[in-house]
This record gives C-alpha cells, sequence and structure tokens, in this order.
C-alpha cells in the first residue's frame, strides 16, 4: 500500500466535483484560522452503503428482555471465522470473555476483520481524556455513517437535516487552548458544509469573527461538550439551531435547560465512544434511549465477565457495530448503568459516565480538561489523577518511570498560570486496568454558569 503525505480536496470528496462552498468557508474574512483539511472519502459504492445503513436504522428492531438479537449468531461466526482476536472464542457470546480498552489498544490489527482491504483504512487517534490514548482504526463508510445515526436521533422528534449545497449542516464546536478544525464537506448530505471550529479568541483573526462566522452560516445542528457550549452560550450569537448535541461529559440539568432558553432549540444528552460512535441519547435527565439495534449493549458484573439481572447496577458492555476495522465483542466501556426496557425500547439508567470538571487559572480562567491531557501526552505516564482544591491549587498524581519532574511543574505552570501552588507526586507501582476518573474538581460549576 503506497501511503501519500497529503491528499488533494479532489481525493477527499470523490464525488463532489463542485467545492466551491469549501473554499467560501476556508476563506471567509470572518473565519478561524483552520489548521487541517479533513474530507469523507467517499465513493459512489461507500456512498450507497451508508444511505442502506440509514435505512435499515429504521427497520431493524431491538432486543427484547432475557433475549439475545437475532443477529448475534451470525455475527459472532464471523467474527470467530475472520477477526484474528476471536479465532478460539465460541459461538455462544455468554461463554466469551470481556475485553478492555487496553486490549485494543495494544494490538489494534488484531481486531480488523481478514475481509477488510487494507487500502480503505483510516486511523483516528483518540486525545486520552478518561484513559491512555488509542488509535481506532475504520474505513470511510464506518465514518460517514454518524451522520446517519444523527438523523435517526433527530427524525424522532420531526427533525430534519436538509443538507444540500451552499449551507452548513453541522458544526463542531470546542473551546479549548489547541484543537485541530477545518471546513469540510459531507458528500451524504448532498455537499451540505462541517466545520470544526475553536471558541478560543486567538485562532481568529478578532474575537467578534467568532460570533460573526456562526451567524453568516447558521448551522442546523451545533455539537460540542458542556463546558463548550457555557462559552457559546456567553458569546450569544444569533444563530438559530436546530438541535444541539453534548457529548464526551455528562450534561446536566440546568445547563441543559439555560441552553434550551438561550438558543430555543432541543438539547439533546449523546452517550457515545470514539470505538463505536453513538450508543443512546438523553432528552431528559439520567435516561438513555440506545439509538442502534445493530449494537448489542449488555450490563456485565464489575468483576466477572457474566450479565447482571436487568435493573442491576453493572458495567456497559458493548457486542457488534457496523466497523470491520474495529470489530467489538464485550467491549467493557468502563462506564456504568442499569438497563431497562420498555415499550419495544432498551434504555440506561443512572448513567455513570465522564463529568464535566472545571478548572480554572490562577487569573480565574476557564481551562479545558482536554488541554491538560494534550499538554501532558508528551510525559509517560501510564495513568494519572489531577484535582484542583477551591484555593486553586492542584494535587496531582502520576504512575510513570522517568519523568522529570522539573519539566512537568513548567508544564503545570504553563497551563494553570504562574502562580499556581502545586502538589506532585509520581509513582512507579502497576495501576488498575479499569478506566478511572482522571479530574476533579472542588470548584464549584455555578461559579460559571450565566
Amino acid at each position: 500500500m503506497k501511503l501519500k503525505p497529503v491528499l488533494t480536496d479532489e481525493e477527499r470528496f470523490p464525488l463532489l466535483k463542485d467545492q466551491s462552498f469549501l473554499k467560501e468557508l476556508r476563506q471567509d474574512l470572518n473565519g478561524p484560522r483552520f489548521n487541517f483539511r479533513s474530507g469523507d472519502r467517499l465513493t459512489a459504492d461507500n456512498l450507497e452503503k451508508v444511505k442502506i445503513y440509514r435505512q435499515e436504522l429504521d427497520k431493524r428492531r431491538f432486543w427484547t428482555e432475557n433475549s439475545l438479537p437475532a443477529w448475534i449468531d451470525q455475527y459472532l461466526k464471523w467474527c470467530i471465522d475472520s477477526v484474528p482476536a476471536y479465532k478460539n472464542y465460541s459461538e455462544k457470546l455468554e461463554e466469551n470473555p470481556a475485553i478492555r480498552r487496553q486490549n485494543i489498544a495494544t494490538a489494534p490489527w488484531r481486531f480488523v476483520s481478514d475481509e477488510c482491504d487494507a487500502e480503505e483504512l483510516l486511523v483516528y487517534s483518540t486525545s486520552g481524556t478518561t484513559g491512555a490514548p488509542m488509535d481506532v482504526l475504520f474505513d470511510a463508510t464506518t465514518q460517514a455513517t454518524w451522520i446517519p445515526q444523527l438523523e435517526s436521533i433527530l427524525a424522532r422528534d420531526g427533525i430534519r437535516l436538509e443538507g444540500g449545497p451552499d449551507r452548513v449542516s453541522i458544526c463542531l464546536v470546542c473551546s479549548q487552548k489547541e484543537t485541530l478544525t477545518y471546513a469540510s464537506l459531507s458528500t451524504y448530505l448532498d455537499g451540505a458544509g462541517v466545520l470544526k471550529i475553536n471558541l478560543n479568541p486567538d485562532e481568529w483573526n478578532k474575537p467578534e469573527d467568532r460570533s460573526s462566522y456562526l451567524e453568516k452560516h447558521n448551522p442546523e445542528i451545533i455539537t460540542g461538550d458542556p463546558l463548550t457550549f457555557m462559552t457559546l452560550a456567553e458569546l450569544c450569537p444569533d444563530i438559530r439551531p436546530k438541535a444541539m448535541i453534548s457529548s464526551a461529559m455528562v450534561l446536566l440539568e440546568g445547563t441543559r435547560k439555560m441552553l434550551e432558553e438561550k438558543f430555543r432549540c432541543p438539547v439533546y444528552d449523546l452517550y457515545s465512544l470514539t470505538e463505536c460512535r453513538m450508543i443512546a441519547v438523553a432528552k431528559k435527565p439520567g435516561i438513555y434511549r440506545l439509538v442502534r439495534p445493530e449494537l448489542y449493549v449488555e450490563i456485565l458484573h464489575p468483576d466477572k465477565d457474566e450479565t447482571v439481572k436487568c435493573g442491576e447496577r453493572g458495567e456497559i458492555t458493548l457486542t457488534g457495530g457496523n466497523n470491520p476495522f474495529l470489530a467489538l465483542v464485550r467491549y467493557r466501556t468502563g462506564d456504568f448503568a442499569t438497563l431497562r426496557h420498555e415499550n419495544d425500547e432498551v434504555y440506561l439508567c443512572e448513567l455513570e459516565g465522564r463529568q464535566p470538571t472545571i478548572f480554572v487559572t490562577d487569573e480565574n480562567r476557564f481551562l479545558n480538561n482536554v488541554d491538560v491531557s494534550r499538554a501532558l501526552s508528551k510525559f509517560s505516564f501510564a495513568a494519572f489523577t489531577l484535582h484542583q482544591k477551591q484555593d486553586r491549587s492542584i494535587d496531582f498524581c502520576g504512575w510513570g518511570k522517568g519523568i522529570n519532574r522539573s519539566e512537568l511543574k513548567q508544564t503545570f505552570c504553563e497551563l494553570f498560570g504562574p502562580g499556581i501552588k502545586s502538589s506532585i507526586s509520581i509513582r512507579t507501582r502497576h495501576f488498575p486496568e479499569t478506566k478511572k476518573v482522571q479530574y476533579t474538581s472542588d470548584i464549584k460549576k455555578a461559579d460559571f454558569i450565566l
């Protein structure tokens, strides 16, 4: 397989001959200084597969209580026959051991089906905000199906993505010190714009350009995390999204109500993972409806690979999905919930996922924990925890060897400001395999709610 360092826009969008809107988005005088280029790379065959996937989302039905999906036997046989990691697995799901993030991170190629074409391989590196960074493998078809998944969620409430050229359908908004930003197009949405922007004013020519650019292009859907949405609400651009999709952190009800009042649209709390994309969605606190019948969810006992009784709390575990480059069989997510069946739907309740963490600098400015993860990625920590006290001081504990303590302290000064007080400990003992809450804080969220 011959690798090319840079793709042309024609290679990124082989079916979109008119890319004038893409140039407009990139060259807009009010736009950000984009630092990346992205494209869906959908061919005619890929696009047809994505459309079929969308149709199947509406047709498939969820499994009933105390039963398995009708497709599970065929899926397990396919995994055993074609995926190296599962060659010794049983065709009975309950007899198989669970896998964790570490299994995939250390050898991602073992979870790729032999049927996959290496020429179609794409790689996404996770930031490691809730665990060690990991390369996630997929192809153009799998990548593009996040939009049908989004469509399926919105359609339940009569919201439709119109798409089409010369309009922005989706804008992913971030509020970080650094992140990849780009203007792109969606072949599936007939050439509609897809943006990823960072609200950090340092990435714009003028701070006011952030609102101007959003107002000019008025995206149909805004996606982001709760803390970014708080920053967006403070800017208060005159936009009218059809919906806002919050992910990466649990959306608190007070924040949801504030956003719905300010932007006059529904706000959805999405539970998703980079490893498999969307899993469940909530429109009210604590009750997440599963959104993908081809992704089987079971709740396993924390200490053994056995399902708990329906209604009992355990670890969310996934089998299936639609990615042949990352086949999942009993994948423990590190998140916990109870499972409930009701009216042909399946729900995750009392979900304990990634909680939003408030960090502030010595100048009382908000700091995104993603920026902390990125800054610490240069150190060889197996894991770490960071806690900020009410007085703004921080306590850090890292597990690793050969760490330069002076360099680490300087990194914290650059992140939190030179006046920050820090307590740093570095340990070398083995760290438990299960996902830990890396970030905690005594800072009150109410200090930053508008």
